[in-house]
């Protein structure tokens, strides 16, 4: 079995049993069990290696619900079905690097914030005439579906905006030439050119947009909301958070 094959089916298979779950009790340890949805190729936040799902957001949700006392399941999901799926009681919360905006705070309810970003341009080692904002205008730029990235290149004059739901085969594309400009948040973007080796590839030094990142609950759970707030503030108290950082993003320059 090839590794796409591989993770498509470790990611169905984590699909039907976290629409299943739900935040109730667990039969087998009698413990309440929080269910996150994720896009989950979106390293270092969430990303799946050896039927595993790794990253930043996976940690902290998991130190979240264990100061909670309730047990994880990660469930992942297209970046675009995320709040579908939060709505529809699929998932419980969403811990997927979702940067907090206006159009998204009217339909879900988001918890402190727990990182702060910066939207970057990525393009090739070749390219001279991208170097800000303004160049985006005229370009093929991708984006991941529904993020603020593919957002802001739609507002752009003459832009054509070419949406995917992998950031990997977005920067393969990048690479090939199909596209001129990839959207990724910082953190991404550095993780995929240092840790996955896409040395072809750089980031344009004129950030964006700074973003606020925080995990997203339904409207009408304001319990939860309230519990993750008071178990975040915990984690940042007693030094748990700030080891999670370093973890992640420690090494990444």
């Amino acid at each position: 079995m090839n590794w796409k094959k591989g993770l498509t089916l470790f990611m169905a298979v984590g699909l039907a049993a976290g629409v299943l779950a739900g935040c109730g009790s667990d039969t087998a340890s009698d413990k309440k069990v929080i269910t996150f949805g994720a896009e989950t190729t979106y390293p270092p936040f969430e990303f799946a290696e050896d039927n595993t799902y790794k990253g930043f957001d996976v940690d902290l949700s998991n130190a979240l619900a264990k100061e909670m006392g309730y047990e994880s399941k990660f469930v992942s999901l297209p970046f675009d079905g995320l709040i579908p799926a939060l709505q529809s009681k699929q998932i419980d919360a969403i811990a997927s690097g979702l940067v907090v905006t206006k159009e998204r705070e009217a339909k879900v309810n988001f918890t402190a914030p727990y990182y702060h970003v910066k939207l970057v341009m990525v393009v090739r080692q070749d390219t001279n005439n991208v170097n800000g904002e303004a160049d985006i205008a005229g370009k093929t730029v991708g984006a991941q579906i529904g993020t603020t990235g593919a957002m802001l290149a739609q507002e752009k004059p003459g832009t054509t905006v070419k949406e995917f739901d992998a950031i990997t085969t977005m920067l393969q594309d990048l690479e090939a030439g199909n596209i001129q400009i990839a959207m990724l948040d910082e953190p991404v973007a550095k993780y995929y050119i240092q840790k996955l080796n896409m040395k072809d590839l750089k980031i344009v030094p004129v950030g964006l947009q700074d973003h606020t990142v925080a995990i997203a609950v339904r409207k009408d759970d304001k319990e939860l909301l309230d519990k993750m707030n008071a178990a975040f503030e915990k984690l940042k108290a007693n030094g748990e958070y700030d080891k999670l950082q370093q973890k992640w993003f420690g090494d990444i320059q």
